[in-house]
């Protein structure tokens, strides 16, 4: 049901993790932990499955707070997130606590931030268009905000599309740096999104040995992972979280 990241398990009540698909009570091709619920799945199996989620990931679900995602580079503080909010980024501080702040993928990439002290936190979605747009580095800049310094942050990427299955056009490859693109493999260019999303955080001040990369290509396991690309739309979606909970809260983790 969760992958967990090494670098922020041991974090003062921190919570966090990655779903799978595993682990729920969707049936069909929403099989069986979906998260999103905009794609058909019975309601009531959406709302369970983010119950088994809570209960797995050591928070209450009324502690869950989640935006409508729109691949762009807004990052918003989650006491700020009101109706029909928009943001792919979302934070949270120890003054807002208890909160765990989520997003949703099917091969976007989902990456999670947490300062070393347990101060504060961040939860964001960055498909190719919001690598471009710089959301992660708006993330670590809203956190940078609040007194933590880039070389605090711990970071985990999470499962995502990888290179391998990642086909764009010249149009979308030309807005990458050509070290993230492979041309010669394949008839068509492959974007390494993983490796962009790790030079930005290098750039940002974040410490190499403080980036960790957590579970695998989500085109290449459909036995563990959804994916847009692989399956189309209509599919079901996967959640990264990421939240601080009091001592008492966290005791299931």
């Amino acid at each position: 049901m969760l992958e967990r990241a090494a670098l922020l398990s041991d974090l003062p009540h921190v919570v966090h993790g990655f779903t799978t698909r595993d682990g729920g009570h969707s049936t069909g091709k929403f099989s069986s932990l979906n998260l999103g619920g905009r794609w058909g799945d019975d309601p009531e199996a959406v709302r369970r499955n983010y119950e088994a989620v809570a209960a797995a990931g050591g928070y209450l679900p009324e502690q869950l707070v989640r935006v409508r995602q729109v691949h762009g580079a807004a990052v918003l503080g989650a006491n700020e997130v009101g109706p029909g909010a928009e943001a792919d980024g979302l934070w949270c501080s120890r003054e807002q606590a208890p909160r765990v702040v989520g997003v949703l993928t099917a091969d976007c990439v989902p990456v999670l931030l947490a300062d070393r002290e347990g101060r504060a936190v961040a939860a964001i979605h960055s498909g190719w268009r919001g690598t471009v747009a710089g959301v992660v580095p708006a993330a670590v800049a809203a956190l940078g905000c609040q007194g933590i310094e880039p070389a605090q942050l711990v970071a985990a990427i999470g499962p995502c599309i990888e290179q391998a299955a990642f086909e764009v056009g010249d149009e979308v490859a030309a807005q990458f740096d050509a070290a993230f693109v492979e041309r010669e493999r394949w008839a068509k260019p492959h974007v390494d999104l993983v490796g962009v999303i790790a030079a930005q955080l290098q750039r940002e001040g974040v410490p190499t040995s403080s980036v960790e990369r957590v579970g695998g290509c989500t085109h290449s396991r459909p036995e563990r992972y959804f994916s847009y690309r692989r399956d189309g739309a209509g599919i079901g979606q996967m959640m990264s979280f990421i939240g601080l909970v009091s001592a008492v809260d966290s005791s299931s983790r």
